[in-house]
C-alpha cells in the first residue's frame, strides 16, 4: 500500500505524536473521497474508509508489539508498551479532532452537517435518548447524578471494552473500526453540546475542555483493551501454548485489560462526578 510506504510505522512508532497528523490527515482523505462517491451514506464510509488506511500500519505496530512483549513480559511493562499505547491514541484523537472541526464547520449547513453525521446522530438519539432538548433540560434541572448513573455508564464502558478485545483478538487492527466509530460518535455529541449550550466561543471552548476530562481515560481504556486483543491474537499465531513467550504475552495483555477496565471506571466516575456537575455549575 503507497500510504504505508509513505508513513513508515517503525518511525511512527519512535515519534508516536506524529499519528496524531496521520489520523487527521487520512481522516480528511476518507472525508474528501465520502463527499466525491459516497455522499448518499457518507457517516457510515467515512468511518470506513479511514479504518482502511489505519490498518496496515497498525497490523505492523501490533506485530512488533507480540515480539517485545514476548521476550520481556512484564518486565518494564510500562516502558515497553508505552510508544504502541500512544501511537493509537495520538491516532484517536486525530481522528476525533478531524470529525469535530468537520462537524463544528458544517453545523450551520443543516443539509452537509446531516450528510456527515447521519448515523452519529441517529445513534445518539435512539440508542442514547441524547438530543438538543435532552442536553438543554440536563442542564437546567436541578437534579444530580449519583452512583446509579456511574454504574450505569461503566457498564456500558465495560461492554465496549470486552468488545474491543474479542474484535482484535479474532481480526487483529481490525478492531480500531470500532475506536474510530465511537470517535465519531464523541465528537458529534460533543459538537451538540457546544452547539446547543454554548452562547460564545469562549462557552464552547470550556464545553469541550470538560467533556475531554473523561473522554481521554475512556478512550484510553478502548485502546488498551484493543491492543490486548490484537497481541494475543498475534500469540496465538506465532507462539507455541505454554512456551515462556507465550506466557509473557498472555501475562502482558491481561495486565492491559485490567488497566482498561480501571480506566473506563474512572471515566465512568469522572463523567458522573465530574463533568455532569461542571456542566451544570458554569451552563
Amino acid at each position: 500500500m503507497v500510504l504505508e510506504d509513505l508513513f513508515r510505522p517503525g518511525w511512527v512508532r519512535h515519534k508516536p505524536y506524529l499519528a496524531f497528523v496521520f489520523g487527521f490527515f487520512f481522516t480528511f482523505i476518507a472525508f474528501f473521497l465520502s463527499v466525491l462517491f459516497f455522499r448518499s451514506s457518507m457517516s457510515v464510509v467515512m468511518i470506513f474508509l479511514t479504518t482502511f488506511l489505519l490498518i496496515p500500519t497498525l497490523i505492523i505496530l501490533l506485530n512488533i508489539e507480540e515480539k517485545v512483549e514476548r521476550k520481556y513480559g512484564l518486565k518494564h511493562f510500562f516502558r515497553n508498551h508505552k510508544d504502541i499505547f500512544e501511537v493509537y491514541l495520538f491516532s484517536f484523537l486525530g481522528v476525533f479532532a478531524a470529525f469535530v472541526i468537520l462537524g463544528l464547520g458544517m453545523y450551520n449547513s443543516p443539509d452537509n452537517y446531516n450528510e456527515l453525521f447521519d448515523f452519529q446522530s441517529r445513534f445518539l438519539e435512539f440508542q442514547q435518548g441524547i438530543s438538543t432538548d435532552v442536553i438543554q433540560s440536563f442542564v437546567q434541572s436541578d437534579s444530580t447524578p449519583g452512583i446509579s448513573q456511574a454504574v450505569g455508564v461503566f457498564a456500558h464502558n465495560l461492554l465496549v471494552v470486552l468488545i474491543c478485545f474479542v474484535l482484535s483478538f479474532f481480526y487483529g487492527a481490525s478492531a480500531i473500526f470500532l475506536i474510530i466509530l465511537n470517535g465519531s460518535v464523541f465528537a458529534s455529541f460533543i459538537v451538540l453540546v457546544v452547539k446547543t449550550i454554548s452562547e460564545n466561543a469562549a462557552h464552547g471552548v470550556q464545553a469541550f475542555f470538560f467533556l475531554m476530562i473523561h473522554l481521554v481515560p475512556e478512550v484510553s481504556g478502548f485502546l488498551l483493551a484493543a491492543i490486548a486483543g490484537g497481541v494475543v491474537s498475534k500469540a496465538v499465531i506465532m507462539e507455541k501454548r505454554g512456551t515462556k513467550a507465550f506466557k509473557n504475552v498472555f501475562k502482558d495483555a491481561t495486565m492491559m485489560l485490567l488497566i482498561a477496565i480501571g480506566l473506563v471506571l474512572l471515566s465512568a466516575l469522572l463523567e458522573v462526578f465530574v463533568t455532569a456537575r461542571l456542566f451544570k455549575a458554569f451552563f
